[in-house]
């Protein structure tokens, strides 16, 4: 297994929610349907911390320097005939890279794609994730110790509720990645509910994982079968299966279990994984959005670890080993660029 940082190029807990709200308040303020009561709500929001004002203040510049980047796309000029070849060297770190939009004509379609892109990423948490018994923050683990003995261990971003009964365990994933330590009782089956689809232990340890379309699946010990619609498959220990969006469900497949579980040691490996999916993993641990704008660079792969504990470090390792730049456009979003 590669060594970490080594990249070879070819419960209830409390979240940090003042920036999510401050975001969801702004959306319903530009939505031009906010009751009165709703508009007392915000004010009273807004001063009840100065942290609430600090967010909402940087939450309105945020979305105007997007818009100005809506504006400055739709005013590019047409390339040159004959552009002049452009060479990427890195930039020393104590130098803030400065970002000329006339120099890569991106076209409403990435305007738009990046717009979306932050919108989804500042409105991640939702209802239903706020509604969950446990839930984790960016960058955070913990383990959820159950009543009849199974641990369940939430990685970061995830959110899970519970219900046990005298005759079921019944859990459900809302979203994220969760690794279940299930305690054998014949009795009560333990069901965890994901999608729309339903994983059912029967005597085991899996992982589930579901922070994009597609659920994967992996067991670890035992066998879970998995249920959909009018069909189940049955995946024994060291196999995967992939619960795609849309509902068809592929035939169990080997997996490398210590990449599936390197979560749990605060690793990202990766065997020839393009670059814009290492970066949609490290994003799942970090405050901020990182986007990349070049379809050669999004598709580049690389081999190899970093650390989840330092994704700004990781981010710099990746970029020795890709070589592009880095563009902060705000403090919330970095464009990644060759």
């Amino acid at each position: 297994m590669p060594q970490p940082d080594d990249i070879e190029s070819s419960q209830h807990l409390a979240p940090q929610r003042p920036w999510e709200e401050a975001n969801a308040w702004l959306l319903r303020i530009h939505s031009g349907m906010m009751s009165e009561q709703e508009r007392r709500d915000f004010s009273a929001w807004r001063t009840r911390d100065p942290e609430h004002e600090s967010q909402f203040r940087q939450a309105q510049h945020f979305w105007q320097a997007l818009d100005g980047l809506a504006d400055q796309v739709r005013r590019d000029p047409p390339p040159a005939a004959n552009p002049p070849p452009h060479k990427s060297l890195p930039l020393p770190a104590s130098t803030p890279p400065k970002f000329d939009y006339r120099r890569r004509p991106w076209g409403m379609a990435l305007a738009a794609s990046l717009l979306l892109a932050t919108l989804g990423f500042s409105l991640w948490p939702s209802v239903e994730f706020w509604l969950a018994d446990y839930h984790t923050r960016p960058g955070e683990h913990t383990a959820v110790s159950l009543a009849d003995g199974s641990v369940v261990h939430l990685n970061t971003r995830s959110a899970l509720s519970v219900s046990l009964s005298q005759n079921r365990r019944s859990l459900s994933l809302k979203q994220g990645e969760a690794l279940f330590e299930v305690a054998h009782d014949p009795a009560r089956p333990f069901e965890v509910t994901v999608g729309d689809g339903v994983v059912q232990a029967l005597g085991t340890v899996f992982n589930i994982d579901r922070h994009g379309r597609d659920t994967v699946v992996s067991v670890l010990d035992g066998t879970v079968r998995v249920l959909r619609r009018d069909h189940s498959i049955d995946v024994h220990a060291g196999s995967r299966i992939i619960i795609e969006d849309g509902g068809r469900v592929t035939h169990p497949e080997p997996v490398n279990l210590p990449s599936v579980t390197a979560w749990r040691r605060h690793e990202l490996v990766f065997d020839q994984m393009p670059l814009h999916e290492i970066i949609a993993e490290l994003n799942r641990y970090r405050t901020d959005m990182v986007l990349i704008v070049d379809t050669s660079l999004r598709t580049q792969k690389l081999s190899g670890s970093v650390s989840l504990n330092d994704p700004v470090q990781s981010l710099t390792l990746l970029q020795r080993a890709a070589r592009f730049r880095t563009i902060q456009l705000t403090p919330y979003l970095t464009i990644l660029a060759r």
